[in-house]
């Protein structure tokens, strides 16, 4: 069987001092040059907070959750330790930790 799949974005996080990882090989991963991208970081606690984009309207932003308790995404994604959530959005999302306090990196790109 063959299966075959298509990600119109790769988002990937490595810590810097982790092991060696495989991404396959160059064919397997077709590169376009987005019209914007932007990295953003940030602590939250209980609070809903905006993520916002300073370089226009983007389409696809990641998030990944930094610290060590759940956040909440849009209101509605709750993304474990570690995790990371992709969403299609071109407009603001809010983050926050439902108890206590929490951080994340995020990459928009459109």
């Amino acid at each position: 069987m063959s299966v075959q799949a298509r990600v119109d974005v790769d988002v990937v996080f490595h810590d810097s001092n982790g092991s060696t990882f495989s991404i396959g090989t160059v064919d397997d991963h077709q590169f376009a040059e987005p019209a914007g991208c932007e990295t953003i970081t940030g602590s939250v606690g209980t609070a809903a907070e905006s993520i916002v984009s300073s370089v226009g309207t983007l389409s696809t932003l990641a998030v990944k959750n930094t610290g060590t308790s759940v956040l909440r995404v849009a209101g509605a994604i709750d993304v474990s330790a570690g995790r990371v959530a992709v969403l299609p959005v071109t407009s603001t999302v809010t983050v926050e930790a439902p108890s206590g306090s929490g951080s994340y990196t995020a990459i928009w790109v459109g």
